[in-house]
């Protein structure tokens, strides 16, 4: 079942009864100084099997390595295109074994726990991406495929499990949608309904949302791809950014531009899409609960269910600043706890620890 929003109500709905907090306890990053502590793009973050804190840094083309307490200890992996070597690696994940799989653009690789590679694939087209890692060896991730055509370029995602093949073994979902660049610009809400937001457990179930504007959909699926758990939230309705987030979100998307371009300004004609999503990403912690991000609210906020499909409560980071600086953080968590990173270019990167506290 599936509710399209009329929009007739834009503004956010009222927060929920927050019964947790996520609190900053310390963070990992300098602006000036040792450059092991000098972050660029962090992306992927989580805990090695003993606790460490692990994160790829996208600039920098390799992993990095730091204790509970934000010491540092090493990095897998460099620039390049031999063995063990990346050109921006997106994600990174452990292993039941404690292997670490750091995969980038066209390669994932896999290290022993003494780091040294034992194997690298390299896809023909582009490798999967947001890995999940399985007990029996095989992973959950995300392939995107290009389909280009005349003045357009169709893509293709699909979660699914591989299992040392090129071939995905179980296919969960795919969409398809289309990536139009012309004179007119980048329109984003001409593709807001192209991302998947995913996690999956040790042995294998998988849950997914589609990125989406007026609906508000949690799948779960076991190993083999049938389907378990359909989660539908009726009373969610459109949410249409404020001019702050707008204004936010167009200098981020600048500030990636001219990074990416090698820090020369460029002119980007964008339309961003004025609307938020219902979901903004998801993840398991270490009690086998789904904390599901629910993009309608200022700040972050957290929906948490079990694998029922029961809300068992909600989250929500504390935060003295502006709520709209938040709308650029990443947050995950896992049994060793909660990790997050700002984004945005506009300052020095970080790595934040945070701690789960009751609101009393």
């Amino acid at each position: 079942m599936i509710l399209i929003g009329c929009g007739a109500d834009e503004s956010p709905p009222e927060l929920p009864d927050i019964e947790y907090r996520l609190v900053i306890t310390d963070s990992i990053g300098v602006e000036t100084g040792d450059p092991e502590y000098m972050l660029i793009w962090p992306v992927s973050l989580t805990h090695s099997p003993e606790g460490n804190i692990v994160f790829l840094d996208r600039m920098k083309h390799a992993a990095f390595m730091y204790t509970p307490d934000g010491e540092f200890i090493r990095t897998v992996g460099r620039e390049g295109e031999g063995p063990g070597e990346f050109h921006m690696p997106s994600s990174l994940e452990f292993n039941s074994d404690g292997n670490l799989l750091i995969g980038d653009m066209y390669e994932i690789a896999l290290f022993d726990s003494d780091y040294d590679l034992m194997s690298q694939m390299t896809w023909p087209h582009t490798a999967p991406y947001f890995i999940n890692a399985l007990n029996d060896g095989g992973f959950i991730g995300i392939q995107r495929i290009p389909r280009p055509e005349e003045n357009r370029i169709l893509w293709v995602s699909t979660l699914a499990r591989w299992d040392g093949d090129y071939d995905p073994s179980v296919e969960y979902f795919s969409i398809e949608f289309e990536w139009r660049i012309d004179s007119d610009g980048i329109d984003h809400s001409s593709f807001r309904e192209s991302s998947i937001y995913n996690c999956a457990t040790s042995d294998g179930r998988v849950f997914y949302s589609q990125s989406s504007i007026d609906k508000f959909e949690i799948h779960g699926c076991e190993p083999d791809g049938t389907p378990f758990l359909h989660i539908v939230d009726e009373n969610f309705h459109r949410v249409r950014k404020s001019e702050e987030e707008l204004q936010a979100e167009m200098d981020a998307f600048n500030s990636l531009i001219n990074r990416m371009s090698g820090g020369s300004p460029r002119q980007v004609n964008v339309k961003l899409d004025p609307y938020k999503h219902t979901v903004l990403g998801m993840f398991i912690d270490g009690e086998e609960r789904i904390w599901v991000r629910l993009g309608c609210y200022p700040g972050i906020v957290f929906r948490v269910y079990d694998f029922s499909g029961e809300i068992l409560f909600h989250a929500m980071v504390e935060y003295d600043g502006n709520p709209v600086d938040l709308n650029t953080w990443e947050i995950t968590g896992d049994e060793h706890g909660f990790l997050a990173y700002n984004a945005s270019y506009d300052q020095y990167q970080r790595i934040y620890m945070l701690e789960l506290t009751g609101t009393e």
